[in-house]
């Protein structure tokens, strides 16, 4: 009898449990209504705006313009009645397509809204929807995509596209099939701040499938919230007048703020315009830009790496005064070059070769001989073991940033690795005791195993400027126009103010008496350094010499800096020729706001060097 009572006591608490579940659900709660299977009530997914990117001055670069795209639940499509040509006829797609566009969608989820057509026009959306009633499982979204006030600097606000399925799987709770997310530069790096958050409509259908109303008075309905703007450190005007300088060249170019790490300008060349990667042909156009041979969506200013060549000699005379090795009092006699054995590494500082060359004049000079003689004193420092010495050199430079990707609120590309080389690397390469200075002495010149980008000597520039730190550059100035965000400060391993000065001295004769005098801008003092870049590439095993690469940095005005650059011209010959004109030329007009030397001006705008990267084409075509 007990086992019994206790039976029918389990049945009427389960059966309490059911019945109170059952009348919650139908009073208390919309849950099971607002399925989106329920045919008479529509689940509007609202996808909110992205928030807009505006430059330093607050001009709007990128904002966001309306489409219409047909999404498909395959679990609710007829497929025994439905009108296959009908549909494509009226939407505008193959047979082929709709087929493989549903096998997409059913592979994704039967009973998930997914895109089935993307980027319809409002005209084309308008034609569709008045027969949309017919097609069961399809409906609508409205969405927005971006625009551009622009024409260039893809490769700072980088492209937006569909998700992939490694993306659902990292946050399934916010994207879906036929989303959108940030794939490269600040739509990628800010993607959180500027996707905003999705809202949900809920509206009554007819039986055909129209819009009737609203449900239940709005009160189940989510708002969308936009998402937060970007304003960038980049000043727009400068930024076009650098990427106008740069037309028929491949190179990068950036201007920093340093005093507070601020990117000015972020220019890489060739330019390729953002408003190709948007809409249905982005697809396309974006396979047409990566086999493009000039590589357009190479970012070369953050991306590329280079031999810094004779730029690099001012971390060599700075390591020099650090490590004791040199003073400010050093000088050493060219004798036209640096000679090792029947070697020489030649020497382009004129009749300067007959008298002592000091370490301010040897900047200006850039002679090859006297930062030779350094290096060589820098590494046979403790001659017991090279390494030691190496090891030291390498601390120091790796101080001035070049251990680092910068800017980090941008790096949403691909970099190929720096290389600073240290005593280890080098009794790895070539075995412990089996090397000396003479081996590595192409260092001292910037054309040994060190490699950099133009974003990195642009901030050696603004060190120099600073006399011994820098701030983190950075192109996010704020975002939704809250306090500028403060980024960090670093200092070098230069502990002696005074050392700075020294080479700022001598920086400030390359353009009175040294490489940068045909180009010195009369009314603002620049310190600068030129770089020639040797360029090989092998063939057979056979060693085939390119045109040099064309290297300037600089900083500017000298007692009171407002700008540091630095300029990469591919193939482009001495730093004099294209280098260093281009960089006092985005130092004048950020300073200025006006370009004064005019001659200087239309001859770099009318310089190209297509014909030159045609024929280097052609030579990679046969190594290949």
């Amino acid at each position: 009898m007990k086992k019994l009572f206790n039976f029918y006591l389990l049945l009427f608490i389960v059966g309490f449990i059911f019945i109170s579940r059952l009348f919650y659900i139908q009073i208390y709660t919309d849950k099971y209504i607002l399925n989106a299977l329920n045919t008479s009530i529509k689940k509007e997914i609202i996808i909110p705006d992205r928030g807009f990117i505006f430059d330093s001055n607050h001009k709007l670069l990128v904002f966001n313009k309306s489409i219409y795209e047909l999404v498909i639940i395959p679990i609710l499509m007829e497929e025994k009645n439905f009108n296959v040509k009908e549909f494509c006829d009226i939407v505008g797609i193959k047979k082929n397509i709709f087929f493989q566009n549903l096998e997409k969608a059913k592979s994704y989820s039967r009973y998930l809204p997914s895109v089935f057509v993307p980027f319809l026009s409002k005209e084309k959306f308008a034609s569709i929807q008045e027969k949309l009633y017919k097609f069961k499982g399809f409906d609508w979204i409205k969405r927005s995509i971006r625009d551009y006030n622009v024409k260039s600097s893809t490769n700072i606000f980088g492209y937006i596209g569909e998700v992939t399925d490694n993306d659902i799987k990292r946050e399934s709770e916010y994207y879906q099939l036929g989303d959108f997310i940030g794939w490269a530069g600040i739509e990628k790096s800010c993607e959180k701040f500027l996707r905003g958050k999705k809202g949900i409509n809920y509206w009554l259908r007819d039986k055909n499938g129209s819009i009737i109303d609203s449900y239940n008075n709005k009160k189940n309905n989510i708002k969308a919230i936009s998402g937060s703007d970007v304003t960038l450190t980049i000043n727009w005007n400068l930024q076009k007048y650098v990427e106008n300088l740069m037309v028929n060249k491949k190179g990068g170019v950036v201007a920093i703020n340093p005093k507070n790490g601020e990117i000015l300008s972020l220019v890489s060349s060739p330019i390729s315009n953002p408003n190709l990667l948007v809409g249905k042909n982005r697809n396309k156009e974006f396979k047409r830009l990566i086999n493009d041979l000039n590589n357009p969506l190479f970012d070369r200013s953050i991306q590329a790496r280079y031999s810094p060549a004779s730029t690099f000699k001012l971390l060599i005379e700075l390591a020099g005064l650090q490590m004791g090795v040199i003073n400010e009092n050093t000088n050493f006699i060219c004798h036209n070059g640096f000679r090792y054995g029947k070697k020489r590494i030649k020497c382009i500082s004129g009749s300067n070769h007959r008298f002592p060359i000091n370490v301010k004049k040897a900047i200006a000079i850039s002679c090859n001989n006297f930062f030779a003689q350094v290096y060589k004193r820098i590494v046979e420092k403790y001659p017991k073991d090279l390494k030691v010495g190496v090891n030291e050199w390498n601390k120091i430079v790796k101080s001035f940033g070049f251990d680092y990707d910068f800017p980090y609120d941008l790096i949403s590309y691909k970099s190929r690795k720096n290389l600073i080389p240290s005593g280890d690397f080098y009794d790895k390469k070539y075995g412990k005791n089996k090397w000396n200075a003479i081996t590595i002495i192409s260092n001292s010149i910037g054309q040994g195993e060190v490699n950099v980008s133009p974003m990195q000597l642009a901030n050696l520039s603004c060190i120099i400027a600073n006399k011994g730190y820098f701030y983190i550059p950075h192109i996010i100035k704020n975002i939704n126009n809250k306090k500028s965000i403060i980024y960090k400060k670093l200092k070098t391993k230069i502990k002696n103010k005074n050392y700075f000065n020294v080479v700022i001295d001598g920086m400030e004769k390359v353009f009175m008496v040294g490489t940068g005098r045909s180009f010195r801008c009369p009314n603002i003092k620049m310190a600068g350094k030129t770089g020639t870049s040797q360029n090989f590439i092998k063939i057979n095993k056979k060693i085939i010499s390119l045109p040099d690469h064309s290297i300037f940095i600089l900083f500017a005005p000298v007692k009171n800096p407002k700008i540091a650059v630095s300029v990469i011209i591919e193939n482009g010959g001495f730093g004099s020729n294209l280098a260093g004109p281009i960089a006092s030329l985005v130092a004048e007009k950020y300073i200025s706001n006006n370009i004064y030397r005019k001659d200087i001006e239309k001859r770099i705008i009318k310089s190209n060097l297509q014909k030159i990267y045609d024929s280097i084409y052609k030579i990679k075509k046969i190594k290949k």
